[in-house]
């Protein structure tokens, strides 16, 4: 018998005891189904896509269309494109551009020379990795004043041995005289304080420790060759710095020699610049309109995340937080700067060179490198997060596409409208207000391209070629 352009909707009450259950047992079309979109009452009624219902185009719109596999291949449509609609909170956001940047006293160290003198040997060239105390440069002194700083404290060193022999002297002969043995302790004293003050001098000439004691107490030799070594790695002299100091991988990577062998330098000046970069800033920057949404995330600590993107990837840093905003506003453009602290990690590779073995680090985070920094400023509690590819507009009605079954090998979609409450670059956010539900299969890409065939397939239909169920797309 020829379906009816108007089918008739039809319910049957049952009563179970004292309590109804309710039993749809008739087909729908569009019309009717109309008075029962967005409610929960929608899921138990029978779709379109029922085989033994069927239905006729002309009675309404069709809202379910089937991809053949080669259709949801070409639209990147497989199963890890499929999500699941969770309900969640979200915070919106702003993004500003940034721009990764070395922190001022921390990333850059200038070796200065401890001496003036001659530069004799250079231990690594530029890129090299190194570790504190590891030698950098050897210097020969040329320099008078320390020479003769040397020379005084050996003759200091001469007299103590020789005071202490005569107070050991003292010691043994009982006619020795009390009033010559107080001169020799008072000129012991003495000598230890001149000795003090020698040494002293010889550290701030940029003489170690270590070669005053070697070359000088024990060897008594005057010291003409000065190793420079690497520094030792800088904390930010803070609780939290100091707190999460082992957890930072340090490294220093030699940027810059300043200097070549033979060359004559004073004392103080600069021999080379290290680079630590195992924390950097991103830089981010602000219109001024934004400064007082800036400055409340500040102050509540917002969630900061920064999105990498570069050569076909996409890298996501979550976990940061803004450190500090600028008090200036730049008056040509209008903006301002906020910086976030950027955690970074290396790797390594070493050349096997007997002679001369070399470690070298490339950083992941780079100065220079560019990114966006998404700042969380307000939550939209209880809604749902879809990816943006996974919602179409259709006439500026948006909606998504629900997985309901499957036809043989093809995979059955049915358009759902949706009510969008914020939207950004990676992400819509609808409301959790029934016109989906907790649970459902939604597609997560592609949702412009089946919008698209179903529109196709509404077309034929108006136009009298009589799409049917089971029409799918290739």
């Amino acid at each position: 018998m020829k379906t009816l352009s108007l089918k008739i909707f039809a319910f049957v009450l049952i009563s179970l005891g004292t309590i109804g259950t309710v039993y749809v047992l008739a087909l729908t079309v569009k019309p009717v189904r109309t008075l029962f979109e967005g409610t929960a009452l929608e899921r138990f009624l029978p779709h379109d896509n029922d085989h033994d219902n069927g239905h006729d185009c002309e009675a309404g719109e069709i809202l379910e269309i089937a991809l053949s596999p080669a259709a949801a291949k070409n639209i990147g449509l497989d199963d890890s494109a499929i999500v699941t609609v969770e309900v969640t909170d979200f915070y919106k956001s702003f993004t500003v551009p940034g721009v990764v940047v070395e922190r001022p006293g921390f990333s850059t160290i200038t070796v200065p020379s401890p001496v003036a003198g001659v530069v004799t040997k250079i231990y690594r060239e530029t890129g090299v990795a190194v570790e504190p105390g590891e030698p950098l440069f050897d210097i020969l002194l040329n320099q008078q004043e320390s020479v003769k700083a040397q020379t005084d404290f050996l003759t200091l060193l001469k007299k103590r041995d020789v005071n202490a022999a005569e107070l050991e002297r003292a010691g043994l002969d009982p006619l020795f005289i009390p009033r010559q043995r107080r001169e020799l302790e008072y000129e012991k004293i003495q000598i230890d304080s001149e000795i003090d003050i020698q040494e002293n001098l010889l550290l701030l000439q940029g003489l170690t420790e270590a070669d005053i004691t070697e070359s000088l107490k024990h060897k008594g030799m005057i010291i003409r060759h000065v190793t420079v070594y690497a520094p030792p790695f800088e904390n930010e002299g803070n609780v939290a710095s100091a707190a999460h100091a082992d957890e930072e991988e340090h490294i220093f990577t030699i940027d810059e020699l300043l200097v070549s062998a033979g060359k004559n330098i004073a004392a103080g000046e600069s021999l080379c610049r290290l680079t630590d970069y195992c924390k950097l800033a991103i830089r981010g920057k602000v219109f001024a309109i934004n400064e007082k949404e800036l400055t409340r995330a500040l102050a509540v600590k917002s969630r900061v995340t920064a999105v990498f993107e570069g050569n076909g990837s996409r890298e996501t840093v979550d976990g940061l937080s803004l450190r500090s905003v600028d008090n200036k506003i730049d008056i040509a453009s209008g903006t301002l700067f906020c910086y976030v602290d950027l955690k970074n990690r290396f790797t390594d590779y070493e050349v096997d060179d007997e002679s001369n073995p070399r470690r070298y680090i490339q950083w992941h985070f780079k100065p220079g490198q560019r990114c966006g920094l998404n700042v969380e400023v307000e939550p939209l509690p209880n809604c749902i997060v879809l990816p943006v590819d996974a919602v179409a507009r259709d006439f500026q009605e948006p909606c998504v596409f629900e997985w309901v079954g499957n036809e043989d090998d093809k995979r059955i979609w049915r358009k759902k409208s949706v009510h969008v409450i914020h939207q950004t670059k990676d992400v819509v956010v609808i409301a959790n207000d029934t016109s989906v539900f907790p649970g459902e299969k939604i597609a997560s890409k592609g949702a412009n391209v089946i919008l698209a065939a179903l529109e196709a397939a509404n077309q034929k239909t108006s136009g009298g070629g009589g799409i049917q169920h089971g029409d799918h797309v290739h």
